[in-house]
């Protein structure tokens, strides 16, 4: 009942009970929380983070993925785009680990400790393409804000990277998993090992090319609408 009191009460100020940005009506025009007094009942604002919670947020991205992560990036009161990114990853290296863990592992024990340190030395060394993704990221935002009319910052950026990292991390986990650990094809991390035609025309290779064609095209997409500019321009400086 307190709680409902306190609710109804910032509501009432004009104040958003969940972002606590200027509200007025029945819904937040920032969060789109619902302002009714009675809506949330004896909860009151105990219910207000699951709102803004991974599954909730993802949810809404599934809806409509490039403008609800541009959408977020903007909003000021969202301010849970690292521990998002976080938990996409996270969710990512749960499915991708045992991946990792079969290549890592021989199957016959006539194989001796050298060549697996070798392999997990192998492994180890794509540290470098962690370092590689910094590097290109920094040099993107240097390049869109370059060529771009509208002035973005620094940290605008990162929070966009963070809530499409995020986004996109489960399913590129979740596809991995499926098409080299469930079904033993190829996946979109093993398109570089692709060799004959026949690879080429697997079903798994064509599945994977055509996921990786509309992650890039997710990308492109975030990007022309973030920094304003026409799909050819984005796709140019993405490139």
């Amino acid at each position: 009942m307190i709680l409902q009191m306190q609710g109804s009460a910032r509501v009432s100020a004009g104040v958003c009970a969940d972002c606590d940005a200027p509200a007025n009506g029945n819904f937040c025009a920032s969060c789109g929380a619902d302002l009714r007094p009675s809506s949330l009942g004896f909860l009151g604002q105990a219910v207000a983070p699951v709102r803004r919670s991974f599954p909730a947020v993802y949810l809404k991205l599934l809806r409509a993925p490039v403008r609800q992560t541009v959408a977020f990036a903007e909003d000021p009161s969202y301010r849970g785009h690292i521990s998002f990114a976080l938990t996409g990853i996270a969710l990512y290296a749960l499915l991708f680990v045992p991946i990792v863990m079969h290549t890592l592992v021989p199957v016959g024990g006539d194989v001796h400790v050298s060549e697996s340190m070798q392999t997990l030395m192998k492994v180890l060394s794509q540290v470098g393409i962690y370092f590689g993704f910094a590097l290109t990221f920094a040099l993107a935002y240097a390049m869109f804000r370059f060529f771009a009319s509208v002035q973005r910052t620094f940290a605008a950026y990162f929070k966009l990277y963070c809530l499409a990292l995020g986004f996109i991390a489960p399913i590129y986990g979740a596809y991995e998993f499926i098409a080299r650990g469930l079904f033993g094809g190829f996946g979109m991390s093993s398109l570089g090992a692709l060799k004959t035609e026949a690879d080429w025309m697997s079903p798994s290779a064509l599945a994977s090319i055509a996921l990786a064609l509309l992650l890039w095209a997710y990308f492109v997409g975030i990007h022309r609408r973030f920094w304003a500019m026409p799909v050819w321009k984005a796709t140019a400086l993405y490139v």
